[in-house]
């Protein structure tokens, strides 16, 4: 589906005009030293490449969509380099109008109004200022008109061709950052060697990170952001990365790999419960699964493992049940991948938990991000993991809790392994696509077999 039908699509279920912002460029630490400029998600979705500082007017009244784009300066010439003409730019989109976007405010202020705040603060208060609207893009609940999140979130759901070329495209240059990683793994490697890598190759191919690269040999710290540790023998990588293509679409993967030779028995044994929770879960994809139950199956299988192991006692259903696997499992199984690394979040749980359900009270289960049934042309990740995090097994409240299911002395020798830097942590995560018969792996070629990773040359020493 080309830009211009989706434009048709959400212009036929509008009831009054609504206006679209691309945003602006962010300043990383003074005005003329902006971040790289990234346009607003739902702005991408419906025009290819948009300038900075745009804006896109549907009248569903006249069919018409009218862009409003900044004047072409003689300034813009000598420090940017001359930009096409209203006209050409006209032609490019398919749009019925260009103009400036200095108009905005004398053509539109009478009017009755839709829009949609973005991350670009300046560009917010300009649209809360111009309709009136009580906007805070940090807010689920003042993104925008609940109907008109609803109309949008419908759109960008489901997948086209078009859509999907771009994910496997993205699945491809991730799958080559993270093999590569993976070889270049010994001990005395920084983590900032391997994050140079896997950032380098998406920038080779003109791609960027889709969010901050995690690579960490403290994989219990979920969204550790830091770089500084040096590899050592014993340790285990998470990397969790993923690139974004210049057309917004992304891949969100992680694989988890030991240094210095094969996993240990209890690394081994933590590794296969997690794939087998990915694989289950994913085996479980099919248009009217739903997500919770995905989750809760991969949940039982990580309860069944830890059971196995030692770390849990009682039986997995009962175990998912109290919320005791959490200690270890203290996440939900994924989410919705697009456009967005966390797709469609920005709308909130009135997208993502529909039809009045809601979000579990239970430790763990509670940061589970959507609750959708799920349907043909879905993408979203599956990403069950087991982590050792020091605060949780040696908390009061857990160990009161859970006093009668979790084993405390065996996790608190994991805590001790590896010459006291711990055990860490363990994720799988892959990017998958609903199907009308079951799952598509968009992430299946990028290693995550346990015999595979461990003979990858450098890993198989």
């Amino acid at each position: 589906m080309g830009f211009a039908d989706r434009r048709k699509r959400l212009m036929s279920s509008l009831k009054r005009p609504l206006l679209l912002w691309s945003g602006g460029p962010i300043s990383r630490n003074y005005p003329h030293n902006p971040f790289p400029f990234r346009a607003d998600s739902t702005f991408l979705y419906f025009f290819e490449r948009p300038e900075p500082n745009s804006a896109a007017l549907f009248d569903p009244a006249k069919g018409k969509v009218t862009l409003y784009l900044p004047e072409r300066t003689l300034d813009d010439a000598v420090w940017e380099g001359e930009l096409p003409t209203f006209e050409a730019e006209r032609a490019r989109h398919d749009v019925d109008f260009v103009k400036p976007v200095a108009w905005l405010e004398d053509e539109l202020k009478a009017q009755s109004i839709d829009t949609l705040a973005v991350s670009d603060a300046r560009t917010t208060r300009r649209a809360r200022a111009l309709t009136g609207a009580d906007l805070d893009f940090d807010d689920p609940l003042k993104i925008g008109p609940p109907e008109l999140l609803e109309v949008i979130a419908g759109l960008r759901l489901r997948k086209d061709a078009t859509e999907l070329a771009q994910m496997r495209e993205t699945a491809r240059i991730t799958h080559a950052a993270h093999v590569e990683a993976m070889k270049d793994s010994a001990p005395g490697v920084h983590e900032q060697e391997l994050t140079g890598i896997v950032e380098g190759i998406f920038a080779t191919v003109g791609c960027v990170p889709a969010y901050g690269t995690i690579l960490s040999v403290r994989g219990e710290v979920l969204h550790a952001r830091g770089h500084d540790n040096v590899l050592q023998a014993g340790d285990i990588v998470l990397l969790d990365a993923g690139c974004e293509a210049p057309s917004g679409y992304c891949s969100d993967v992680t694989r988890c790999w030991p240094v210095g030779g094969p996993f240990t028995a209890e690394g081994a044994d933590v590794y296969d419960t997690v794939l087998q929770a990915n694989l289950d879960a994913i085996a479980a994809v099919k248009p009217g699964a739903r997500y919770r139950d995905i989750h809760r199956l991969a949940s039982r299988t990580v309860a069944d493992g830890l059971s196995q192991m030692g770390l849990l006692k009682g039986s997995p259903d009962a175990l998912v049940e109290s919320g005791a696997h959490a200690v270890f499992f203290p996440h939900g199984v994924g989410h919705q991948l697009g456009l967005d690394v966390h797709d469609l979040e920005t709308f909130g749980d009135r997208i993502l938990y529909p039809g009045g359900r809601t979000r579990s009270t239970q430790f763990g289960t509670k940061y589970l991000r959507m609750d959708m049934d799920l349907a043909e042309g879905m993408t979203f990740t599956i990403e069950p993991g087991i982590y050792f995090v020091p605060q949780l097994i040696r908390s009061k409240a857990m160990r009161e809790q859970f006093k009668d299911q979790v084993n405390w002395e065996l996790a608190e020798k994991f805590l001790s392994v590896n010459g006291g830097r711990g055990f860490g942590g363990i994720r799988i995560e892959d990017d998958v696509l609903c199907t009308a018969t079951g799952a598509e792996v968009l992430t299946a070629a990028i290693p995550k077999a346990r015999a595979e990773i461990e003979s990858l040359p450098m890993l198989a020493t």
